[in-house]
């Protein structure tokens, strides 16, 4: 059986060695499926406050599946790079990759229903109230369904969907490879002494077959139609009604639009993958294939695959929490307390934190190649990033504010309006504090919470 030691001992070798220049991306890799799995949890945390929040109301139970969707692409987009895992496990994991696929095409029929939430119909009616049983049970069952007799056509899964690499290197010399379907290596794979730092290393990789880069675009399109549709169909709404459903609408329109900017991003990530695919191609074309790739002679195709092929699941992963945010906001910022500004806050730490990984990890990569001192680059780019980070705070919070508007809730609201009585002659007097005191205990509202509500007013007056 085939071991890499101590699992904290192979991860800190993967995460020390990143160097893109020098073909060794796998450390990457393996941080880009940790961020993806966090975030599918994340995004599972928020179609459970969603369904919470009211789960008789059709909308709710609408956005909640849709989110649990991305929250299981999230979850399964690169589960394959997070662990080093035995060939045999690799083998019996391959419904994950069928289960990726199927929640790409319910992702069509998801977003092809969101526009009827806003349309006055009869069949509109019919397509919402089925999202209170129908839809849970028929959307996966048909997806699936379809997935399946596309596959059998296309000869079957591992044809359609297309193979799982699995290479194992336990130290300098030949490797031993293999892949999910059973069907050997055309070669013997060969694990150069460029890579020793990292041996014994486990390495696994999904191809991907003709029916899989058709899924791929399927969301991307269905987001673009709903995009339109909900644009189109809401006009009325803009122009007469209320502040609340302009807001939502906005909401869950920029949901769509980010969908589609990220969406977009992973595609042209697609589409540069198999553009710099040299001749050879399929389970040949590895980093251990030395008739293909020679650490001797680093070819440019590998190493922009080393960083392009994780950019395809990250894109993935970003649009479905931009999603996730911004429908948690549509639906709850009227229902529960305070949930947009914790949104808000939580959006922009998210920012701040990808914004410095990003940084960091670049600073490390360009200082190992320049001068040999990768922790250099780290430090450089850390300190001014830690010094200046109020700054960049700010930027992100109007970022958010314009994402994610101040919204409040029925509750809020009475006590705004209370406070904007005590507040016509520009003072609070004490017996008016103590009514408002009661009106906040009456309503529910802490003292955090009376702070927050109370500056928004004054600061929107500042404002007129």
């Amino acid at each position: 059986m085939s071991d890499v030691g101590p699992l904290l001992s192979y991860y800190w070798r993967l995460f020390t060695n990143i160097d893109f220049m020098a073909g060794q991306p796998f450390g990457f890799w393996t941080m880009i499926s940790f961020f993806a799995i966090l975030s599918g949890l994340a995004i599972l945390f928020l179609t459970f406050l969603i369904y919470r929040a009211d789960p008789k109301n059709p909308k709710n139970r609408f956005i909640a599946m849709m989110l649990s969707t991305e929250s299981i692409r999230c979850l399964t987009v690169a589960i394959f790079w997070a662990y080093p895992y035995e060939l045999e496990q690799i083998q019996s994991m391959y419904f994950i990759r069928i289960l990726f696929y199927t929640t790409g095409i319910m992702l069509f029929f998801l977003y092809i229903s969101a526009p009827f939430f806003y349309i006055e119909s009869r069949f509109s009616k019919w397509v919402v109230n089925s999202y209170n049983y129908r839809a849970q049970i028929f959307i996966p069952i048909v997806s699936f369904l379809i997935l399946l007799v596309a596959s059998m056509f296309m000869g079957g899964f591992h044809e359609s969907l297309g193979e799982v690499l699995w290479i194992y290197c336990e130290g300098v010399g030949e490797g031993v490879g293999g892949t999910v379907s059973g069907e050997p290596l055309t070669y013997v794979p060969n694990c150069d002494e460029t890579l020793s730092s990292q041996y014994p290393l486990m390495w696994s990789t999904n191809l991907l077959g003709p029916l899989a880069t058709i899924i791929f675009f399927i969301p991307l399109v269905a987001a673009i139609i709903t995009t339109i549709a909900i644009t189109y169909t809401t006009k009325d709404i803009f122009k007469s009604g209320s502040t609340s459903q302009k807001n939502e609408i906005w909401s869950i329109r920029l949901g769509f639009i980010g969908k589609t900017v990220f969406q977009f991003l992973s595609i042209i990530a697609l589409v540069s993958f198999f553009s710099l695919l040299p001749v050879a191609s399929g389970p040949e074309l590895t980093w251990f294939n030395d008739t293909v790739y020679s650490y001797d002679d680093i070819p440019t195709w590998g190493i922009l695959i080393g960083i392009i092929i994780p950019l395809i699941s990250l894109n993935l992963v970003l649009a479905a929490l931009f999603e996730g945010f911004v429908f948690s906001y549509a639906v709850m910022k009227h229902e529960v307390l305070g949930i947009d500004e914790r949104l808000r806050k939580t959006f922009t730490t998210a920012l701040f934190a990808g914004l410095g990984g990003v940084l960091f990890l670049l600073a490390t990569e360009l200082m190992e190649n320049a001068a040999g001192v990768g922790w250099l680059g780290g430090v450089l780019i850390g300190i001014p990033f830690i010094v200046l980070r109020k700054p960049i705070f700010a930027a992100f919070s109007k970022i958010s504010v314009s994402v994610m508007p101040e919204a409040h809730t029925g509750t809020e609201e009475a006590y705004l309006e209370a406070f904007s009585i005590a507040m016509e002659d520009g003072i609070v007097t004490k017996d008016e504090r103590r009514m408002l005191n009661l009106q906040a205990k009456t309503l529910g509202l802490n003292e955090e919470r009376i702070n927050h509500l109370e500056s928004y007013f004054l600061a929107k007056l500042e404002e007129e």
